[in-house]
């Protein structure tokens, strides 16, 4: 049996059981190598479920779609490791109960799909031990490698330039489960902190508060990438501002529910090295 049956059966079984009330999947999308979010509320819809190597949306996002976990029912939802770092971030930010969720884990490797053992986001634990190693996409890296060997001004010319190009769609805000704000500070317009334009200084303004608002929090789904109109790599400015967090604080994003966040929580042994 493969993954897509075995989970499609597990799926089923949870529904039909009254263990969860939904199910949150993937389905076919709009072209053969396209997935896009399902829902699926009976057992007799569980043939709507696919699962394959096209399946890499970060499908969190959906756990906090307001209101969904507000009757202490139990959802159900496919992740990949990405996806179960951002279940641990939203249980430590008090945005999800992680009893609520049962996780239909997989992984993916090139294109084979393998299923993760676990129902729990606390099942995972050795695994999120596992993740603090891997690193971006050979492609990205090379891109990340090249950004390191700038200088300062070139790497301000390079984002000035990628910035350019920003249409202030908030695509990226939109797809992120870690932006969950009821209302953005974009959205604020007394005062109006972030200048709505897309000019430079607008643009700049935006996509720096938003790095900054990731920082230490940014499970590098990718989906910022996907989803942007106009192909800026934001997973790079946020990989660097992980890669900053790992190496000054030890913070990994996403290792447990129990995790607090790196910004907001003081040490007395927290590296000083602003302070001259």
């Amino acid at each position: 049996m493969g993954i897509q049956e075995q989970y499609r059966n597990e799926a089923a079984e949870l529904l039909s059981s009254g263990a969860v009330k939904l199910v949150i999947g993937y389905g076919g999308g709009s072209t053969p190598d396209r997935r896009r979010p399902v829902f699926v509320r009976s057992a007799e819809e569980v043939s709507r479920l696919v699962l394959d190597s096209y399946c890499v949306a970060n499908l969190s996002a959906y756990l906090i779609s307001e209101g969904l976990l507000s009757d202490g029912k139990n959802v159900a939802v496919f992740l990949k490791p990405d996806g179960i770092r951002s279940v641990n971030i939203l249980s430590a930010e008090a945005q999800v109960n992680p009893d609520q969720v049962v996780i239909l884990g997989f992984n993916i490797e090139g294109e084979q799909t393998t299923p993760l053992p676990g129902r729990k986001a606390a099942d995972y634990a050795p695994l999120m031990e596992s993740l603090r190693s891997s690193g971006l996409s050979p492609e990205l890296q090379r891109e990340a490698d090249r950004l390191e060997q700038m200088s300062a001004v070139e790497r301000f010319d390079y984002w000035k330039e990628q910035f350019a190009k920003c249409i202030k769609c908030y695509a990226c805000r939109q797809v992120c489960p870690m932006c969950y704000c009821r209302r953005c500070i974009v959205d604020v317009n007394q005062p109006q902190w972030i200048n709505t334009s897309s000019h430079t200084l607008g643009n700049f303004e935006w996509n720096i508060v938003r790095a900054f608002h990731l920082a230490g929090r940014c499970v590098a789904c990718g989906g910022c990438d996907r989803a942007c109109p106009v192909n800026i790599p934001l997973r790079l400015i946020n990989h660097r501002m992980s890669k900053e967090t790992l190496d000054i604080f030890g913070h990994f994003p996403g290792e447990s529910a129990d995790q607090k966040p790196v910004l907001a929580t003081f040490r007395q042994d927290d590296p000083e090295t602003f302070i001259l």
